[in-house]
């Protein structure tokens, strides 16, 4: 079940400085890396399309989009951000058009779009459905939105909580901090895939959906994984996340392709 913490407050001075913890440990960079390339991919931005990417943060992807050939809008609130995406930017000769705004209430004409982005973003919206809604009525017919998002019902997650009660002991620093399945602060909704499944059917036909990594989230993994040589641990995580794909509801991250539904008024 999602949970909401929606309070309609949009923070524009947000940064992405406690995203990243202080100490990566394998799997978190694996599902970093993978996020990103199974989003481009699903993406596939061919030449001259115009592609928005809503919540663009720094602008990363929303280059990578630029340097495979799409034209790029990149949304973004927050003041802190979009000057990062400006340096950015500039310090990798990308073109990529920024516009401050939010994905609730998109400032496009309708049917602008060829293809819409939201990696990792939408949960930090004060209202997804209306998001959803927007993306539907800025797309071109027949155009798509790819979506990535966290899902805080993984197997890893649920795992976690299960265990954590026992593997604490072995571990005292476990027991420190927020805990991974427990929804971060700058966070507004959790998302798991029947959420999600959901609030799609509302605007979208879903023609793709899939898993991304499995089992962050498992206490220690990231420990063990770290003290084993990166060739095989990477070989561990390749394994997982190959198995992660058929089973959206139980991966780490959930991807999905949509394509708007126009119903008559």
């Amino acid at each position: 079940m999602a949970q909401n913490r929606n309070t309609e407050k949009i923070d524009l001075e947000w940064s992405d400085d406690d995203v990243v913890p202080a100490v990566v440990y394998p799997n978190l960079e694996f599902l970093f890396q993978q996020m990103l390339h199974l989003t481009l991919e699903e993406v596939h931005p061919e030449h001259g399309e115009l592609i928005l990417d809503i919540g663009c943060g720094k602008a990363v992807d929303g280059t990578q989009l630029w340097k495979r050939g799409a034209r790029v809008v990149g949304l973004e609130p927050s003041n802190v951000m979009l000057g990062r995406a400006k340096e950015y930017l500039s310090e990798n000769n990308a073109q990529v058009a920024l516009a401050q705004g939010i994905g609730e209430s998109l400032p496009f004409k309708p049917y602008s779009f060829d293809k819409v982005m939201c990696k990792g973003a939408l949960d930090h919206f004060f209202s997804p459905g209306q998001t959803m809604e927007e993306i539907a009525r800025v797309l071109k017919p027949g155009g798509e939105m790819i979506i990535s998002i966290a899902n805080f019902d993984s197997l890893g997650f649920r795992l976690g909580k299960r265990i954590y009660p026992a593997t604490k002991f072995l571990c005292p620093s476990l027991s420190e901090g927020r805990k991974l399945w427990e929804l971060p602060p700058d966070h507004t909704y959790r998302f798991d895939y029947p959420f999600l499944s959901s609030l799609m059917k509302q605007h979208f036909e879903i023609k793709k959906a899939k898993g991304v990594s499995l089992l962050f989230g498992l206490p220690l993994l990231g420990n063990l994984l770290a003290k084993l040589p990166r060739s095989i641990s990477y070989a561990i995580l390749r394994a997982l996340d190959k198995l992660a794909r058929p089973l959206p509801s139980l991966a780490d991250v959930i991807l999905m392709r949509c394509t708007p539904v126009y119903r008559p008024k």
